[in-house]
């Protein structure tokens, strides 16, 4: 994981909040070798954005760089969907405490049981991780194996 700086974090914020999706198949390469590490293959679902958001923006990032790694690597869609349940405020400028409470049961798995698969959870940036967290929690609940979390850059908190 890189640090979240530079021409990195410039390339980020473009695909995430200038709609710059072409940016998604060259981030994805970032992550390839990553992934490739992982065996038996995962399933890769992409932290999701509520619907409102969804809106606003057009477009999911993370769904965009899931999407691209499934393709560029031959791994099936999972069976399901890891949704979001709550609009929650955005977590830039919250501490660690806050972003945790912000996203708690935020997120649910709507599928069938994930029969002890192990699941990478996409996302573009991590800052202290309670998105991933968060994600994982219902991944568990849902009977998945090892979950982790694979992002393109880190915030230092």
């Amino acid at each position: 994981m890189a640090a979240y700086e530079g021409p990195l974090e410039k390339a980020i914020h473009r695909f995430k909040y200038e709609g710059w999706r072409a940016l998604a198949a060259p981030l994805a390469e970032l992550l390839v070798d990553r992934l490739t590490e992982t065996a038996p293959a995962p399933l890769l679902v992409a932290v999701p954005l509520h619907r409102r958001r969804m809106r606003t923006r057009g477009y999911n990032q993370s769904e965009l760089l899931a999407a691209q790694l499934r393709a560029g690597l031959g791994l099936a869609a999972p069976p399901g969907r890891l949704v979001r349940l709550r609009d929650t405020p955005p977590q830039v400028g919250l501490d660690r405490m806050h972003r945790r409470f912000n996203v708690a049961g935020a997120f649910a798995w709507q599928g069938p049981s994930l029969a002890g698969r192990p699941i990478v959870v996409v996302d573009d940036v991590t800052t202290t991780g309670a998105t991933l967290d968060a994600c994982a929690a219902p991944l568990r609940l849902a009977g998945s194996g090892h979950v982790r979390g694979l992002t393109i850059a880190c915030v230092s908190a």
